[in-house]
């Protein structure tokens, strides 16, 4: 097990590299330092995603305080003369069941009538126990606030963050970037061209997903459901729900993780308020649920190939369902907490992953003939990378790890943290049934910045070179090639 102790150095994107790969290993620089300059990559679109772009307070405010503003416009709007029965009414219309019950329950709404108020607060204490007794058999069923979102998102500080998702096309030169405000921004190599993508519909954006082998169908994932969008290309601006399909399933909400498969057919969605992971076929716009007792699902990923879909839950539990074997899963779990980020290997032969409490890299290791045999021999997630804090130059890096992400080729893994403004980079290489993984070095950003996200640019791109694209705690979006590595 290799440790982060390992990494002699922090590396600052547009500084000289301290170290490289040789044949696979890691070895040291001779004693003549050589400095590379900062080059800017042809092609790429320059983003930041700042303050200056939207009102930054009133957003991350806005979820929180949507219950104050109800309160407030509902309250100068009552009419004088109203009824109570009239007034609850109007409430349950304009508000739902439960606000029209609160309503009722205050006697001075009431107007002293004591049935109304004696029926309506039996009423709500009946499900309020309700309630408890359903907490109490399904503990991880309440867990669908904002709070919630952020705890199980791969996103760091999801709440406050301004970047809240990046994906790249994976078979064409687009980038979507989802901001605080709500707002999906797409960029090409067209920099003066940014089409915006945004809906009544589309708040919490917790995830999106590209569908391959289609130049411009994107799928969101937010707190109602799923926005299915389809884009002209020639258009700049889109704010019509008209170009999108609003996917929604009962009880699945809020999305917390939507994955397309290798070939486009299938979109698997997951949510922290369903128990149930989803798998659409949007072209006919049917679904079926992957039904399972439990907690609910948070995070999925879908392999390489598409032969195997990995899903996990708010708890320690998580799956791995044979998707060419009728749907049959094969259930996992952990010894602390829950699964944090996870990713394939480019082959399909190796899932890493890391935990909410726990500063490890595992490694589960799968083979096509023994994935889902019945053998007696145990299956064990193998610890292979120590993540625990160090200092190094007066800077605290390592920690609880909040995501990773693997290249494409196979070759570099990028694991941020979710205290540390580090990004801890480790070389990979695969030889057939065998992972060897080693420590490269450190990412520091400008300042205080700190990763928000991160993630690796698909192979079909007009630069040969390993990109990872990291969005700093600023707004800012980085390319860095891993060419001089």
């Amino acid at each position: 097990m290799v440790s982060l102790q390992d990494m002699s150095t922090i590396h600052s994107p547009g500084s000289p590299p301290r170290m490289c790969e040789r044949t696979g290993r890691l070895c040291a620089l001779p004693q003549r330092e050589i400095y590379s300059t900062t080059q800017r990559l042809d092609y790429y679109p320059e983003i930041n995603i700042n303050c200056d772009a939207f009102n930054s307070a009133s957003i991350a405010g806005s979820s929180l305080a949507s219950a104050k503003c109800a309160d407030s416009w509902r309250n100068v709007l009552v009419p004088v003369n109203e009824g109570v029965l009239k007034r609850i009414i109007r409430t349950f219309f304009e508000s739902g069941f439960a606000e029209a019950l609160n309503e009722a329950r205050d006697t001075q709404v009431a107007g002293g009538n004591a049935m109304i108020s004696s029926v309506a607060e039996y009423t709500f204490q009946t499900i309020e126990f309700l309630k408890r007794v359903k907490s109490k058999i399904f503990p991880h069923m309440k867990e669908q606030g904002i709070s919630s979102i952020a705890r199980h998102s791969e996103t760091r500080d999801w709440i406050r963050s301004y970047i809240r998702c990046i994906v790249w096309h994976p078979n064409c030169f687009k980038i979507a970037v989802a901001g605080m405000d709500d707002i999906v921004r797409i960029y090409t190599d067209e920099p003066a061209i940014v089409p915006v993508l945004k809906s009544a519909s589309q708040k919490w954006i917790t995830c999106m997903a590209w569908r391959p082998y289609t130049a411009a169908e994107l799928a969101v994932g937010c707190q109602k459901g799923i926005c299915l969008w389809t884009m002209d290309n020639n258009m700049h601006i889109t704010r019509s729900t008209s170009q999108a399909i609003f996917l929604k399933h009962p009880n699945h909400c809020p999305i917390t993780s939507v994955q397309w498969n290798s070939d486009g057919t299938l979109l698997a969605s997951a949510s922290i308020g369903d128990t149930d992971v989803i798998i659409w076929d949007a072209d006919k716009m049917q679904n079926t649920a992957l039904k399972r007792v439990g907690p609910p699902c948070s995070l999925l990923k879908w392999s390489p190939n598409s032969s195997c879909l990995f899903s996990s839950t708010v708890t320690n539990v998580f799956r791995v369902w044979a998707c060419e074997n009728k749907w049959q899963p094969e259930r996992w779990t952990i010894t602390h907490g829950s699964i944090q980020s996870a990713c394939w290997s480019p082959c399909g032969g190796f899932l890493l992953f890391v935990t909410s409490e726990e500063p490890i890299l595992y490694r589960l290791q799968f083979f096509e003939e023994q994935l889902f045999k019945n053998g007696s021999s145990p299956k064990q997630a193998l610890p292979i990378a120590d993540l625990s804090k160090i200092t190094v130059d007066n800077r605290e890096v390592g920690g609880h790890p909040q995501c990773v992400a693997w290249d494409p080729n196979g070759h570099f893994l990028a694991i941020t943290f979710k205290d540390t403004p580090c990004i801890a980079i480790f070389t990979t290489c695969i030889q057939k049934f065998n992972l060897s993984i080693s420590p490269s070095c450190f990412l520091a950003g400008n300042g205080n910045e700190y990763p928000s996200y991160i993630c690796f640019q698909s192979k079909h791109r007009k630069n040969s070179d390993t990109v990872l694209t990291i969005g700093w705690s600023s707004g800012r979006i980085q390319y860095f090639p891993f060419g001089n590595m």
